[in-house]
């Protein structure tokens, strides 16, 4: 009758210490040789040094300077966000005409309430979509008065736009985002900093964390590439999990990897094909037009409980093993 206690108990100190060592050698790849690689290698954006080398960062919620709805206003944007998240869920949805003209009224109206997301989403979508040059430049002007109400996204949104065109005036345009808190702003600008400006990387990193903390999950893409960096390799995939649940669809590319681990694998298998999980993740993301077209919170889904991806210790230790002494 003791045998079995003692059996249990002998097994369940096996299985403790077995735990207990893939533990420990998971964290050493927390330690593991700096790769910085094109960060040293690529040609410094001179630019972003210029804007950043002496910017004190603070960290502030773009909260407290987004211009207050009215009620109405509000629930205007409410009902265009209600009837085009449901419509992304549905397959060929906008395909239908009339479907169209509904999310086109639904939009004017909030427009003429006043709602200045409204404002912003009818500029996007025209800037990516323009029936003619005139109605390019028209939504260019409502963007440039929405910058001139302070609104950050707005900045952020048409100084990226100017990427390659006016590199001082996108930065300008994105420093003072920054300033306003807008966390796509502190991506974008902590984003480039990671790959291009080693001597940034401190305040890179703050701006990315500022993003995060703010809930804007894309910026743990940049995150993850600046630990991998910094030989923290396992706090990198940690990061790209939490991203890749968290609403950074760019974070599944870097947790793929972990199906060439998996059994059954071979170079003729389709990496994603190993990880159905990931597919799942990625497929609910990709339904969701509206938010990488925007940033706009309102149209961002959180993940469904049941499509949440953890790692394997097991298999990240085998991917960490045969990673060893590669570049990012």
């Amino acid at each position: 009758m003791t045998s079995m206690p003692r059996f249990a108990l002998i097994f369940a100190a096996i299985f403790m210490a077995c735990g207990t060592a893939t533990a420990k050698r998971l964290e050493d790849f927390n330690h593991a040789p700096t790769s910085y690689g094109s960060s040293e290698q690529l040609s410094v954006d001179k630019q972003l040094l210029a804007e950043f080398s002496h910017k004190k960062f603070v960290c502030r919620s773009e909260a407290a300077f987004l211009p207050k709805e009215s009620p109405a206003a509000a629930e205007a944007f409410r009902q265009l966000v209600e009837y085009a998240l449901a419509g992304d869920q549905i397959d060929n949805f906008w395909m239908d005409e009339e479907h169209k003209k509904q999310r086109e009224g639904l939009l004017a109206d909030a427009v003429k309430e006043g709602s200045w997301k409204a404002v912003y989403l009818d500029s996007v979508w025209t800037l990516r979509y323009p029936a003619s040059p005139a109605e390019r430049v028209n939504a260019s002007e409502k963007l440039q008065a929405l910058i001139q109400q302070g609104v950050p996204i707005a900045a952020y949104k048409y100084g990226s736009s100017l990427y390659g065109r006016d590199d001082n005036a996108m930065y300008a345009l994105l420093s003072g985002a920054v300033d306003r808190g807008s966390p796509q702003a502190m991506a974008l600008v902590g984003g480039n900093i990671v790959p291009q400006a080693k001597v940034l990387h401190p305040v890179g990193k703050q701006l990315l964390e500022c993003a995060v903390e703010q809930g804007f999950a894309p910026a743990y893409r940049s995150l993850g590439k600046l630990a991998w960096m910094e030989g923290r390799r396992l706090d990198a995939y940690r990061l790209w999990e939490k991203g890749a649940n968290k609403g950074c669809a760019s974070c599944i590319q870097y947790l793929e990897p972990i199906g060439r681990v998996r059994r059954g694998y071979t170079s003729a298998t389709p990496v994603l094909e190993q990880v159905p999980q990931l597919a799942a993740i990625n497929a609910f993301y990709e339904r969701n037009f509206f938010y990488p077209l925007s940033e706009l919170k309102d149209f961002d889904l959180p993940l469904p409980k049941n499509l949440t991806f953890h790692l394997n210790d097991k298999e990240l230790l085998k991917l960490l093993e045969t990673e060893q002494g590669s570049d990012f």
